[in-house]
């Protein structure tokens, strides 16, 4: 109890552009949609590529492409990778340790 501090909105002025994650639309339900946490890792089949993420609740599932060219997690990792676009990432399996993104 003692840690328990008054709600204060989001100062805009020092954190711009922040704001609750969206869940995506996999074209189910409302009610069974979970919230895209990051994406851990990737591997190719070829020449399609899948990502590895993990979702608010805990569990990590693949996902092609087009489920997740839109994801701001994919922007991120991209960047935490150092690489712009997805199609130069290596071609090898790769799946981030549980280091902090």
């Amino acid at each position: 109890m003692s840690l328990l501090r008054p709600h204060s909105p989001n100062n805009n002025t020092l954190f711009p552009n922040r704001r609750k994650a969206q869940p995506y639309d996999f074209g189910m339900p409302d009610e069974m949609e979970s919230y895209v946490d990051k994406i851990v890792g990737h591997h190719w089949t070829g020449r399609k590529i899948e990502f590895l993420v993990k979702w608010n609740l805990g569990d990590s599932t693949w996902k092609p492409l087009t489920n997740c060219n839109e994801l701001e997690a994919l922007n991120n990792y991209l960047m935490l990778n150092n690489i712009k676009n997805w199609r130069d990432l290596p071609k090898r399996v790769t799946v981030m340790s549980q280091r902090k993104q």
